[in-house]
């Protein structure tokens, strides 16, 4: 979905660059005139390590919007990217949702199952994207001529005490991650392109060895489950995951950030 929204203002003739959120990562937002902040729905909210690290930032009262994907219920996301840079951020310009297949191993392809194939968001919701960015690119220009307060608080997301809840149980990195599992390593698959360590892995659970090959800390892993999904040699695995097909659709993003 972030593409498909950089798509709309790079027609508009802006410029836009996508940056990822993961441990470590370093942001100068001064130069940027308008931000947006997008995660995929994590059990109903936007994960911790997100929310977390925008905390840190200083949106320098940069006008903002956010976005999510999920499966169909995006829980309290986009309120929880909201609420964690509001008080650093300017206007609040909107926000967006899109649906598709969900990173979710028990309803992945058995991997003898060639012909069931997965589905990212749907042709609407990526044109939807586009024309997102026209929106926000009109607000900002009628709210420099004459601020609509009430139209802004209109567009502030709202959230579901029942998804509070469960988020406050069953969304903590432990949890997460006994979901996925502990990582197992094909040597015999394993190449050693130490992508699972350098540009996978977003919490840097990953680190190599003298023959960069991964090893894996599960008590930093937040349970993204990128690196059972991403690795081109489908090398590491974990007994949830040996016997479905790997969720991919997202690879050249993450690759290329």
């Amino acid at each position: 979905m972030a593409s498909d929204i950089a798509s709309g203002f790079i027609k508009a003739n802006h410029s836009v660059d996508l940056l990822r959120i993961k441990r470590g990562a370093d942001f100068n937002l001064a130069q940027y005139d308008i931000l947006g902040v997008g995660a995929p729905a994590y059990s109903y909210r936007a994960p911790r390590i997100v929310t977390r690290f925008l905390r840190k930032l200083d949106f320098y009262r940069k006008p903002f919007f956010v976005f999510s994907t999920s499966g169909g219920v995006p829980g309290n996301t986009l309120w929880n990217l909201y609420k964690a840079m509001y008080r650093k951020a300017g206007l609040f310009l909107g926000s967006i949702e899109g649906f598709g297949t969900t990173n979710i191993k028990s309803w992945m392809p058995k991997i003898t199952d060639t012909n069931q194939k997965l589905g990212g968001l749907t042709k609407h919701d990526c044109e939807m994207a586009q024309l997102f960015s026209e929106k926000i690119l009109d607000r900002l220009t009628r709210w420099k001529k004459n601020f609509d307060k009430m139209e802004m608080r209109g567009l502030i997301p709202q959230s579901n005490l029942l998804y509070y809840i469960w988020a406050g149980f069953f969304t903590w990195r432990s949890e997460m991650a006994f979901y996925v599992g502990i990582k197992l390593l094909d040597k015999e698959k394993c190449n050693s392109c130490k992508l699972c360590a350098t540009k996978i892995c977003p919490s840097g659970a990953i680190s190599l060895n003298k023959k960069n090959m991964p090893r894996f800390n599960e008590l930093r892993c937040v349970g993204c489950s990128g690196c059972v999904n991403l690795c081109p040699k489908d090398a590491i695995w974990t007994l949830r995951s040996k016997n479905h097909r790997q969720y991919d659709l997202y690879k050249d993003y993450i690759l290329k950030h």
